[in-house]
């Protein structure tokens, strides 16, 4: 949940000082440390806010808050995810392999993965380069592969404004979809949750 924290400390930067900020989420997670995105929405809303109201000259709740608090509680309303996805429904997916080092491999799934319904963007990323697919403007998922990575996640999605974001590291590299966000989240994570490198059936 360490994204969590770093996301909640950086939009409280834009109202106080960051030493201000880890202060006040601090003395938050004293009371209580979330486990969830739908905690850290409760913690945002019922136990910050109230703090933070009485040092800024808001009446409401400021956008950038109430955008991350609902975004939490928008994820909250999807259970899917790596770690409770049943192990069975895994055994059942019938595995891929694939060489992220091969430009020719990287571009010709990066077409198949752009064809899925309601995907709006595809980077297949190796070691030594990567393949880009985008239907509008794109989008750096170069910034969030490192924090996966160190947080030793499978898979990841997050529900922006208007779309989903889905990655999954894969040996040096990682495979990331950027969907509408009406598009079917589980048949994203299913898509990629079946890909495997080849340095693993390999090695």
């Amino acid at each position: 949940m360490a994204s969590n924290e770093e996301s909640l400390l950086q939009v409280l930067s834009q109202y106080v000082s960051r030493q201000a900020a880890e202060n006040l989420v601090r003395r938050a997670l004293a009371q209580r440390r979330p486990t969830s995105p739908g905690e850290w929405a409760r913690l945002l809303e019922e136990t910050l806010w109230p703090e933070l109201r009485r040092l800024l000259p808001f009446r409401e709740m400021p956008p950038e808050l109430k955008a991350l608090a609902r975004e939490w509680r928008e994820q909250a309303s999807f259970p899917i995810a790596e770690a409770e996805a049943p192990e069975a429904e895994e055994e059942e997916l019938p595995l891929e392999a694939v060489d992220l080092e091969d430009p020719r491999a990287r571009q010709q799934l990066a077409r198949r993965l752009a064809r899925l319904e309601g995907v709006t963007g595809v980077v297949v990323a190796g070691n030594g380069g990567k393949e880009e697919l985008f239907s509008g403007e794109p989008v750096p998922l170069d910034l969030a592969y490192p924090l996966l990575r160190r947080q030793g996640y499978g898979i990841f999605y997050a529900l922006l404004e208007r779309e989903i974001v889905a990655l999954r590291p894969l040996a040096q590299g990682y495979i990331g979809l950027l969907a509408r966000k009406e598009a079917n989240i589980g048949r994203l994570l299913h898509a990629l949750r079946r890909l495997i490198s080849l340095a693993e059936v390999s090695g």
